[in-house]
């Protein structure tokens, strides 16, 4: 018996073993972050254009203007408010009755007895009204506060649009940048194994004779600067993934990877159709809707120097009524029209139309100095881009010659007809060829993209290919 239950036990003890197991084991597996897809540039625009909260609140800024327009328009309807009161009165109407003479004798003058005085109504006061009033002429106030709201309306749609074109600026700019890390990690771990491959070279002619071992010293060196190449390139790509997910509005922990087409680059020359192209951009529609905004502003206030008509009607239900000696709850209604005209107030709102206009002259020449200022970003983007393209171009002809010249002083340092100096001097050149090409070759896309963004376009895809500024998503 003792036996059956100590196999009982054992048993009992290896089927809890394996149940805490297998679910350890599945905790574990379920635990495991997700392998991430490589990311396009498209598909980080697109995240960005989700995620990001600036690009939020200016779609909230946009609908808060949405809803101020919307009540601007509210002011051509009539308005229904209910009115209560209660309350006292320190005076109220009163009667009083001529005073009495009583004529008495010739030698008595005339008795005279005061009037009586009477109150008419009740000091106490209870009134519940509806009332209903209805601007008939404002001015033109109403009318030019839409206009107003029209024009902040269109002004936050333009912010919204300028928001997302920076975004999308900021999102190529922090993909290319960790393209060109995971670029440079790229070439200095194929330096590195280039600099390991010669140290054994180096080390098999030194045990032929062939070198002394001073001739070590040198690639030692170099061996160790790749590896500080390699582990700075690593902290590279790491700042680059985090400043690219911020941008994005994710984490910037999230692991991410980005998948580049180097093999399609941007047009070049510059399309005749871009080229010549004169778009507006988003900070010139906000310059023309702030002088259109300034102007309602102007409008507005010398509607305040007009008078103002306006219907008026009311129902009213309240105490002490109409008759005077038996005051009670009595209902009874009126209309009339009401005008009020401001006839003096020291100049204020003179003075507030003056400075309307000039706050439209200030504006007007605030937009002319931005077209200048766009005019010089689109020749220097232009010629920026010009510039990357072809040192792109010859840095992948330096590239050619520098590869070229390292595997020729590779080859001879193996069969001693070059020294290590010889070798490491062309490795420094490949080195640095490459490093420009990679530079050369990120910078021409961002130098693309900023070109787009100064004519007024905005980058759809890596591609090279563009859309207007608004249509993005």
């Amino acid at each position: 018996m003792k036996r059956l239950k100590g196999v009982l036990r054992i048993v009992i003890i290896d089927r809890i073993w394996r149940t805490s197991t297998i679910c350890l084991l599945l905790v574990a597996i379920f635990r495991l972050p997700a392998l991430a897809e490589p990311l396009t540039l498209t598909r980080c625009l697109d995240i960005a254009a989700d995620k990001n909260p600036d690009i939020a609140r200016a779609e909230a800024a946009k609908n808060e203007a949405e809803l101020r327009l919307k009540k601007a328009e509210a002011g051509y309807y009539p308005e229904l408010a209910v009115d209560v009161l209660s309350g006292y009165k320190s005076r109220v109407n009163t009667t009083e009755q001529d005073d009495i003479t009583i004529p008495v004798s010739p030698d008595t003058p005339p008795l005279t007895i005061p009037g009586p005085s009477f109150d008419l109504g009740d000091k106490k006061q209870h009134d519940m009204a509806l009332i209903l009033r209805q601007p008939i002429y404002t001015g033109g106030r109403v009318t030019n506060g839409i206009r107003l709201s029209e024009a902040a309306l269109a002004t936050a749609e333009s912010r919204e649009e300028l928001q997302k074109r920076d975004i999308r600026h900021n999102v190529i700019n922090a993909f290319y940048q960790l393209a060109m890390a995971q670029a440079f990690e790229k070439i200095a771990r194929a330096s590195k194994k280039q600099i390991d491959s010669h140290l054994a070279d180096a080390q098999n002619l030194l045990s032929q004779g062939m070198i002394i071992k001073s001739d070590l010293f040198p690639i030692k060196i170099r061996q160790l600067e790749t590896d500080l190449n390699v582990v700075e390139a690593e902290n590279a790509i790491a700042r680059a993934k985090a400043s690219l997910a911020a941008v994005m509005g994710l984490s910037p922990e999230a692991p991410i990877d980005i998948l580049v087409d180097w093999e399609q680059h941007p047009p070049w020359p510059v399309p005749e159709t871009i080229k010549s192209g004169q778009i507006k951009r988003a900070e010139q529609k906000i310059a023309g809707q702030q002088i259109k905004m300034a102007a309602a502003e102007e409008d507005i206030a010398r509607g305040t120097r007009l008078p103002s008509i306006g219907l008026t009607a009311s129902t009213h239900y309240g105490w002490p009524g109409f008759i005077s000696n038996d005051p009670g709850w009595d209902t009874w209604w009126q209309a009339g029209v009401n005008i009020t005209w401001p006839v003096f107030d020291m100049g204020r709102r003179r003075h507030e139309q003056m400075a309307a206009k000039e706050k439209i002259r200030r504006l007007d020449k605030a937009a002319q100095a931005l077209d200048r200022q766009i005019e010089l970003d689109r020749i220097n983007c232009r010629l920026a881009y010009e510039e990357t393209c072809r040192k792109r171009i010859i840095n992948e002809e330096k590239v050619e010659s520098a590869r070229e010249n390292y595997q020729t002083k590779s080859d001879n340092f193996r069969v001693g007809m070059a020294s290590g100096t010889d070798y490491l001097d062309a490795h420094t050149e490949l080195m640095t060829a490459e490093t420009d090409l990679s530079i050369a070759t990120v910078r021409a896309r961002v130098a693309w993209a900023d070109y787009l963004r100064a004519m007024g376009l905005d980058l759809k895809q890596s591609t090279g290919t563009c859309i207007k500024e608004g249509e993005a998503k």
